[in-house]
C-alpha cells in the first residue's frame, strides 16, 4: 500500500480522545508496514496512561519484541491494573445491589451508569454497552436523559465497530423528539448516522449526514462527535462523498455555501481545493489533490474500505459532467482536462457508456465522442401516456367506491379523510 512519507501519526493520534485513539493506532499498525512499529510504540505509551489491560496484552503480542523498550511484557503492572479494576468493580456492584434492595430509581440509574463506565474505561465495551442498556430501562427518565442514553449507547456500538447497533439506536432516538430540540444533540445523531451510512457505502445519504453537522470546531470539545471521529474527519467525509454524489446544485448548497460545513473544510484545506476545483470543472486539478490525499485515506479506520470505490465514482462524475454540455467532443481535449493519455480514457468512456451513465457513441478511429440526441416529441409522447394511464386508474377507482357505496357494501376507516 503507496503511503505518504509525511504522514504525523503523533498529530493524528493526538486529534481523538483516548479510546478512539486506541482503536485508530491499531488499525494503522494492522495495516501499514511501514508505520507499524511507530503506531506501536505509541499504543504502549498511550495504554500505560489507562486501564485497558486486554489490548495491551494484543500489542504486546502484536510487537513480537521489535519495540526494544516493551520486549518484556510488564505483568507488575498489569497485575496492579487488574486488581484494582476488581477492588472497583466489587464495590460498584455491591453499590448498585444495595441500591436495588432499596429501591431507589434515581441511585439505580447513577449505580448503574457508573458501573458502564468502568467497563468503558477497562477498554470491555460489549459490557459497557450492556449496563448502558439497563439505564434506559430504569423508569422516569426525561427525553432529555433517554436521549443522551441512547447517544453513548451508539458511541458504544461505533466502539465495537457495530453500525447495525448504531443505525437501531438512532430508530429509537427518532421516537423522543422532543429531545431533538437540542441543536448539539441532532449534529451528534448526524456524526453517528454519517458514519453508519459511510461503513454500509451508502456515500450519499453519509455526505447529508456530515454536511448537515451545525457544532462550531473552536467551541465545542472533540467529545462532542464520539470518540473515534475528529473536527477535520467531518470535513473529509462529508466533503469527499459529497464530491462523489451530490448534484452540481447540491455540491453549491450543502458544501460551498454551507457555512457551518465550512468551518470544518477550514480544517483541511486540500479539500476544501478538491471540491473547488472540481465545482469549477478544473478536473485534473481536483482529481490531483484526491491522488495526493489517497495514501492518508488508506490510513484511515472508515475511510480505508471505500477509498477506490470513492475515487472512482469522483472521477467518473468528473468524466459525466464534462461530457454533458457538448453534442460532440475530442478524446485528446478529455484527457488533457483530465491529465491523462486517450487510450485510458477511452477505456473509461466505454465503460461509462455501457453502465447507460453517458449517453453517446465512440468514433475510435477519430477519437471522438458523439452524444446522442434525445428525441423530444417521442419523450412527451410516453410522458402523455403515462400521465393519461395515472388517471383513467384514478378515476375507475373513485366510480368503483361509489358503486360500493350506493350498495352498502364499504367499511368505514376511522381517522382517515374521505376519499372523495
Amino acid at each position: 500500500m503507496a503511503e505518504a512519507d509525511s504522514f504525523d501519526l503523533e498529530q493524528y493520534a493526538s486529534k481523538y480522545p483516548p479510546h478512539g485513539r486506541l482503536v485508530r493506532l491499531k488499525f494503522i499498525a494492522s495495516n501499514s508496514e511501514r508505520l507499524e512499529l511507530e503506531a506501536l510504540r505509541i499504543l504502549f505509551r498511550e495504554l500505560k496512561k489507562g486501564q485497558n489491560t486486554s489490548m495491551y496484552k494484543d500489542v504486546f503480542a502484536m510487537a513480537n519484541g521489535r519495540i526494544s523498550e516493551e520486549s518484556t511484557f510488564d505483568s507488575d503492572w498489569v497485575k496492579r491494573i487488574e486488581s484494582q479494576g476488581q477492588l472497583r468493580h466489587a464495590s460498584l456492584q455491591g453499590e448498585l445491589e444495595n441500591n436495588r434492595a432499596q429501591q431507589i430509581t434515581r441511585s439505580i440509574q447513577m449505580s448503574t451508569k457508573n458501573l458502564a463506565e468502568y467497563y468503558h474505561g477497562r477498554g470491555d465495551f460489549a459490557n459497557a454497552l450492556k449496563y448502558y442498556k439497563k439505564i434506559v430501562k430504569v423508569d422516569n427518565l426525561n427525553s432529555l436523559t433517554l436521549s443522551e442514553a441512547l447517544l453513548t449507547i451508539c458511541r458504544t456500538h461505533v466502539l465495537l465497530g457495530d453500525f447495525d447497533g448504531v443505525k437501531l439506536q438512532i430508530a429509537l432516538l427518532q421516537q423522543t423528539p422532543e429531545a431533538f430540540s437540542d441543536s448539539k444533540l441532532v449534529s451528534r445523531v448526524k456524526c453517528y448516522s454519517g458514519l453508519a451510512a459511510l461503513v454500509k457505502g451508502d456515500y450519499y445519504e453519509a455526505a447529508q449526514e456530515f454536511t448537515q453537522i451545525s457544532l462550531d470546531p473552536e467551541q465545542d470539545s472533540k467529545e462532542a462527535i464520539g470518540e473515534t471521529l475528529a473536527f477535520d474527519d467531518i470535513a473529509l467525509y462529508g466533503g469527499l462523498c459529497g464530491l462523489a454524489t451530490f448534484s452540481r446544485a447540491e455540491l453549491e448548497s450543502n458544501i460551498i455555501k454551507n457555512d457551518a460545513f465550512r468551518k470544518f473544510l477550514e480544517l483541511v484545506p486540500e479539500v476544501r481545493e478538491m471540491i473547488m476545483d472540481f465545482y469549477n470543472s478544473e478536473y485534473a486539478g481536483s482529481l490531483n489533490y484526491l491522488e495526493r490525499m489517497k495514501p492518508d485515506l488508506t490510513l484511515d479506520l472508515y475511510l480505508s474500505a471505500n477509498v477506490k470505490a470513492l475515487c472512482e465514482e469522483v472521477r467518473s462524475k468528473g468524466l459525466i459532467q464534462y461530457c454533458q454540455p457538448y453534442s460532440s467532443v475530442d478524446m485528446r481535449a478529455i484527457a488533457n482536462s483530465f491529465n491523462t493519455t486517450t487510450e485510458p480514457i477511452l477505456e473509461e468512456l466505454g465503460a461509462l457508456i455501457a453502465q447507460g451513465k453517458i449517453e453517446a457513441r465512440i468514433d475510435t478511429e477519430n477519437k471522438v465522442l458523439f452524444r446522442k440526441k434525445k428525441d423530444m416529441k417521442a419523450l412527451a409522447y410516453k410522458e402523455a401516456i403515462a400521465t393519461g394511464e395515472e388517471v383513467f386508474s384514478e378515476v375507475d377507482a373513485i366510480l368503483l367506491r361509489m358503486q360500493l357505496m350506493r350498495q352498502n357494501k364499504y367499511v368505514e376507516h376511522r381517522g382517515l379523510a374521505s376519499m372523495l
